[in-house]
């Protein structure tokens, strides 16, 4: 699928970004491509959506940076929508997922994990998805020696296929900010246009609860998508289970959180302090409780039994200790610490806090509801 070109609205507004990718490599092609297709498809859905209500949804459009920045951001002007992902990210994603199933204990059930090494995954002196990709534009993106890849055909290709539910998430988060009518809202009430996840050290209570909403809209897209075809699941894991697709859903949702939790260099998570000193997102740990609340919610809406949605969550619980156990980066995502008790109690405690914001505005932006401009 050739991929429309940038708008000149898009190219005026991310020029001091960086370039905008618009030639896809080989690699490129099986990564961040088909997340790119999925995005630009949702964003023609939203599109037909809202204008089939006798409202006006303005032009949009999806598209790579070449950034070797960890971010995402959306951005709104009078004329458009801009959708931006760093095109370091599916790189970095790779990594992490690649690592994971590197560990015979992840995942067991995709491919065989007995020819997996797990002495590759603890030997792993770089935290994953970092310190490989390039610095420049002259610089090779990937360098295959230094990853801990699967040793099993078929686990390598399910890196593949969880880094596309991860690009899936980041892609929907960003377009959910248009079509909940965020990115207008906060123009017009804060004078703030872009929404991004790159930490700006500023705290700001007042966006914590879009980016909260957005999260919820993310984590229940791709849980949505364990239902249906996506274009990033490999011919090859089409035989996969719709309990295993729902798993790697929820457990891709739990290593976002590590990711932006690695990228905010947040070690606080846990103990609740502080968390507001790393941007405009809720803080990670609770941003993982967040996510899994909504897929839960997502699940019930489904007619699924209390029951079964327990089941799932325990399954995921084992296989986000299984990766902690491998490898000790992870340990934010070891059930004792995202589960305590403690952990729960700081959910709970932010999950009030963002209400509060949320409630000093929320009549104002209702206004601004899946309308972000007048026919």
């Amino acid at each position: 699928m050739k991929m429309p070109s940038p708008s000149s609205l898009f190219l005026d507004y991310a020029s001091d970004r960086g370039p905008v990718v618009t030639e896809f490599d080989q690699f490129s092609q099986v990564i961040a491509l088909p997340a790119l297709i999925a995005a630009s498809g949702r964003l023609r859905s939203l599109d037909g959506h809202i204008n089939g209500k006798g409202k006006l949804f303005q032009s949009g459009g999806c598209h790579y940076l070449e950034s070797n920045l960890t971010d995402a951001e959306a951005a709104y002007s009078e004329d458009g929508f801009c959708f931006m992902v760093s095109d370091a990210i599916p790189f970095q994603l790779v990594d992490i997922f690649s690592l994971a199933l590197a560990s015979p204990s992840f995942f067991p059930e995709i491919g065989d994990p007995k020819l997996e090494d797990p002495g590759r995954v603890r030997d792993r002196e770089k935290p994953a998805g970092y310190g490989f990709f390039r610095k420049s534009p002259e610089e090779a993106l990937l360098v295959r020696s230094e990853l801990a890849y699967p040793i099993c055909p078929l686990r390598e290709e399910a890196a593949l296929y969880f880094t596309g539910l991860a690009l899936d998430a980041i892609w929907s988060h960003e377009l959910s900010h248009a079509f909940m009518g965020h990115l207008e809202f906060t123009t017009k009430a804060f004078g703030i246009r872009a929404l991004n996840e790159l930490p700006d050290g500023r705290g700001n209570l007042r966006i914590m609860p879009l980016e909260a909403e957005a999260d919820r809209f993310s984590a229940q897209t791709i849980l949505q998508g364990a239902f249906g075809a996506t274009p990033y699941l490999p011919q090859s894991l089409k035989a996969l289970s719709t309990e295993s697709r729902l798993k790697a859903a929820f457990v891709t949702s739990a290593i976002l959180t590590w990711f932006w939790a690695y990228l905010q260099r947040v070690d606080r998570t846990i103990d609740g302090f502080d968390p507001y000193e790393s941007g405009e997102h809720p803080p990670p740990l609770a941003r993982l409780h967040l996510a899994f609340e909504a897929n839960r919610d997502f699940l019930k809406i489904q007619g699924w039994s209390a029951s079964s949605i327990e089941t799932l969550t325990f399954q995921t619980m084992e296989e986000l200790e299984n990766l902690a156990t491998a490898k000790d980066w992870f340990s934010i995502l070891h059930p004792e610490n995202a589960f305590s008790e403690k952990g729960r109690q700081f959910h709970k405690d932010i999950k009030e806090i963002m209400g509060h914001e949320f409630r000093q505005y929320h009549k104002e932006l209702e206004e601004f509801r899946y309308k972000p401009g007048e026919k």
